[in-house]
């Protein structure tokens, strides 16, 4: 049983000095070998951020949500991938990253290891390039996952962003992330001509 933290244990971190999120950013490919490009700026900035995969799993009941957004019969499994990142060893968000069993299977999606240059550069090495997202963004008090994980107390929200990624043809990502709130903030660029 873990212990809930009290607010005041939290370091301060002003609004300035939050990580900006760019969705957008996040989900482009890079070359072969690269690195995450997010990951590379926030070290720019003095920042030592890393991801730490904390399990791949094949799931043969993957949550309802999941089910939903990859059109999923009965009975289909989906491979889930959950990782820790970390703002300096210190934790900042909780991140689950679901795949359809059968684009996953046989890939390094499976595997033990995290993959160099982010998923997204591995769905287009694999003939699945991402051509749009959908992202739904609350603020929610942490469950006892993500006050495990990120040594919350139940007083401080996260912010969760449940993402839908798209290939021309099908879903082929699910995100569900926890962000501890006090340090992310979320910037979103688009279009006024973009359709509804």
């Amino acid at each position: 049983m873990t212990t809930a933290r009290r607010a005041t244990d939290l370091p301060a971190f002003p609004p300035a000095q939050r990580q900006t999120m760019r969705p957008a950013q996040g989900m482009a490919p890079v070359g072969p070998g690269g690195a995450f490009p997010w990951i590379v700026e926030l070290r720019r900035r003095g920042i030592d951020a890393r991801f730490r995969l904390l399990e791949a799993a094949v799931l043969p009941e993957p949550p309802a949500r999941v089910v939903d957004a990859f059109r999923l019969s009965a009975g289909q499994p989906a491979v889930l991938r959950r990782l820790l990142l970390t703002f300096d060893g210190q934790p900042a968000a909780l991140i689950k990253v679901f795949f359809p069993y059968d684009l996953a299977d046989g890939t390094p999606i499976t595997g033990c290891r995290l993959i160099r240059g982010g998923i997204p550069s591995l769905l287009a090495r694999l003939g699945h390039t991402t051509a749009r997202c959908v992202d739904t963004v609350t603020a929610e008090t942490p469950t006892e996952e993500h006050s495990a994980f990120l040594r919350l107390p139940v007083t401080q929200p996260v912010l969760r962003t449940f993402r839908i990624a798209y290939s021309e043809d099908r879903p082929v990502l699910v995100t569900d992330a926890a962000e501890a709130a006090h340090l992310f903030q979320l910037q979103y660029e688009f279009a006024t001509t973009s359709p509804l």
